[in-house]
């Protein structure tokens, strides 16, 4: 009678990499892969479907060097302060002009912190793997709409997509799940 025990190993191996390992790395991969979308500053598809850049990184905007809190004297030549008659001059010590230089040369959604690609992770469910963000305004990014600056304005935030389905992604899964199989058969 022959030996089929090095076979049956190798289907147990195979059935622990499928249940366990398979979808912990399908997670940390696409996690990261994601990740490096808001370095690119774009998604990456078949190729990279760049983002629109952000107002605050256009001279001509009057969202130039937005951020929220910042507490730096607007530059003369700022939208803001065109046609104005007088230098600018602080109504009150510390005044927030929500203005900072380093706003104008920040990347797209990638903010002073980085917490909206920080914050991607996932779940295993059986037989597949979300990748997903818990930040509430994650989704507006992501897929475009109407949102209402500080309760007023409503704007049309324009979509930057960074999670979403990837043909790259799919292929460097695919890879990756093949050589991991084939080592297993080959032990």
């Amino acid at each position: 009678m022959a030996d089929f025990s090095h076979i049956e190993r190798k289907i147990k191996a195979l059935e622990r990499y499928m249940k366990n390992d398979m979808p912990r790395k399908i997670g940390v991969e696409s996690v990261n892969f994601f990740t490096e979308n808001f370095q690119k500053g774009g998604f990456v598809d078949r190729r990279l479907q760049k983002w629109k850049p952000s107002k605050r990184t256009d001279p001509q905007s009057v969202w130039y060097g937005f951020e929220y809190r910042a507490k730096t004297k607007l530059p003369s030549n700022h939208p803001r302060r065109k046609g104005a008659k007088k230098p600018y001059k602080a109504r009150k010590t510390g005044a927030i002009t929500n203005y900072s230089p380093a706003a104008t040369k920040r990347k797209t959604l990638i903010g002073s912190t980085g917490e909206l690609a920080d914050s991607l992770q996932y779940k295993i469910f059986p037989g597949m793997v979300i990748v997903f963000s818990d930040k509430k305004y994650a989704h507006i990014h992501n897929d475009g709409g109407k949102i209402s600056i500080f309760g007023k304005k409503i704007v049309n935030v324009p979509e930057r997509k960074f999670i979403g389905k990837s043909y790259a992604l799919e292929q460097k899964l695919r890879k990756m799940v093949k050589r991991d199989v084939l080592q297993i058969l080959q032990k």
